[in-house]
């Protein structure tokens, strides 16, 4: 800290330009206050300042110095994976579940009852009691331009096809995988 009475004499502007350039501290204040070009018309020159030395003193950490162990967040990524493998597991249990149920309802009651019922389906040969053929034949009618055939349609319960026998099967197959699948870790 520069002397008092000298930062007094600057305030008052009483000040020899020659005290200013021995003090780099009463410089800095006098520029501060009148500016760098109203020093320059004075005279006074900046005074030298030297760098400041920077030490870094890197050195090996002490031993009773204690870091953390580093430690990966893995259970995030676990959890999202798990997340999908059990959703992905309940899709083929239902998808097996659906499609048996489907498949036995075609067998014993029929599509076109269900089909009569909500109104998706005004075909005279399905709907009409007298006929009463209101099961899909699978091989038959797998377009939508051949369920409208006379031939894609039978009475239920009258025979059963290989074709529903083979979606059975495939059916229960799909069901017993989203049974058996485990979770992966």
């Amino acid at each position: 800290m520069p002397d008092p009475e000298a930062v007094r004499r600057l305030l008052v502007g009483e000040i020899d330009p020659a005290e200013i350039e021995g003090d780099t501290e009463l410089y800095s204040m006098a520029e501060r206050i009148y500016g760098s070009e109203a020093l320059e018309e004075l005279g006074v020159q900046a005074p030298q300042i030297e760098p400041l030395e920077i030490v870094e003193d890197i050195g090996v950490i002490s031993e009773d110095v204690s870091l953390p162990d580093f430690v990966p967040e893995l259970s995030k990524t676990k959890i999202k994976d798990a997340g999908n493998s059990g959703r992905r597991r309940w899709f083929v249990l239902f998808t097996g579940v659906f499609g048996s149920i489907v498949t036995v309802f075609n067998m014993v009651i029929g599509m076109g009852a269900a089909m009569c019922s909500v109104g998706a389906a005004n075909m005279r040969q399905i709907c009409n009691d007298d006929f009463g053929q209101t099961k899909v034949v699978w091989t038959e009618g797998y377009t939508y331009d051949r369920l409208h055939e006379v031939d894609s349609w039978v009475k239920p319960m009258t025979e059963i096809l290989i074709g529903d026998l083979i979606l059975i099967v495939i059916f229960t197959i799909v069901a017993v995988f989203g049974v058996l699948s485990k979770k992966k870790n």
